[in-house]
């Protein structure tokens, strides 16, 4: 049995296979050309949010048996065609939902005092204490869109900030997805990446934002319609936005997201911890031994 890791993960993974006598390549700077070439000399694949596992991958793969994401979205692998093919999909759903709410948090208190202004004034020697004047996230109203993990440990974050909470999600809402938006000083965005869910958040919704609003998306870029919020965005018609996911990734040198004074741009670092990245590795690792080895794994997608 051997594996093909295609993309950085916790080398703190790496022993449990050798234990389990697994063989693996690890290979995280693989192009896609090369990726179709040599999975067809493996039973397994471990993958991030970098490698596309397209059908032709899929297709090419002879003998795999089982696709790992370590992390917990899986919109970056065509997961009809692996079960087509009986090929079995795992994730690591809870292990990077705490690095993904931190960063929320995180984010949201950036926006509200002003950091970035705040730190490349200093660097260039300003001191805009007058005019650095925030506000406050205990007593502001936080919308949270989708209340699985991520979503429900950001409440709990901000909650202890003295924040009021909504929430709207399919299995769970305390107010309506217009309510939400319309009452919310931040709306901050959970949602998986899903054929429902691209494109849910439009220009109807956005118009609705107050003025003094902040928008926060760390789920998936495609779930929002790019253009109604560059729109509001660039016409100044809400306070700003912060976003750790886009539309196309990387985010392009030239892009116009670059150029707005009123957005806070990361990239795609939600579950870019040590911690997060070493649960999801072991979580996903133990998975695929236990797929390689006949048994039924913990964390099954598909």
């Amino acid at each position: 049995m051997k594996v093909l890791i295609s993309d950085k993960i916790s080398e703190s993974s790496f022993s449990f296979l050798k234990e389990n006598n697994i063989d693996f390549d690890y290979r995280p700077e693989i192009s896609p050309p090369e990726l179709l070439s040599v999975i067809t000399n493996y039973q397994a694949l471990v993958v991030r949010s970098r490698t596309k596992v397209s059908k032709e991958v899929i297709a090419a793969g002879e003998k795999l048996k089982v696709i790992g994401r370590v992390g917990s979205g899986v919109d970056n692998i065509d997961i009809g065609a692996a079960a087509k093919r009986l090929i079995i999909v795992v994730n690591a759903p809870d292990a990077n939902s705490q690095a993904v709410a931190e960063l929320t948090l995180g984010l949201m208190l950036a926006l509200l005092r002003k950091l970035p202004q705040a730190f490349s004034s200093m660097k260039d020697g300003l001191w805009l204490k007058k005019e650095l004047v925030g506000n406050e996230l205990a007593e502001k109203t936080v919308g949270i869109i989708g209340y699985g993990r991520i979503g429900q440990k950001v409440e709990r974050l901000v909650s202890s900030f003295g924040a009021y909470i909504l929430v709207n999600s399919r299995s769970y809402q305390t107010v309506s997805l217009s309510e939400l938006f319309e009452k919310s000083d931040i709306v901050s965005l959970h949602l998986a990446l899903t054929p429902e869910t691209k494109g849910f958040i439009g220009k109807q919704l956005l118009d609705i934002l107050k003025p003094t609003a902040y928008f926060i998306n760390a789920s998936r870029g495609e779930i929002v319609d790019e253009e109604a919020l560059y729109a509001i965005l660039s016409q100044k018609k809400i306070a700003g936005a912060a976003l750790d996911v886009f539309w196309q990734e990387p985010l392009g040198f030239d892009s116009p997201w670059r150029k707005l004074d009123n957005v806070i741009l990361t990239p795609h670092i939600g579950a870019s911890t040590q911690e997060a990245l070493r649960r999801a590795s072991l979580t996903v690792m133990g998975d695929i031994v236990r797929v390689l080895k006949g048994q039924k794994p913990k964390y099954q997608v598909a």
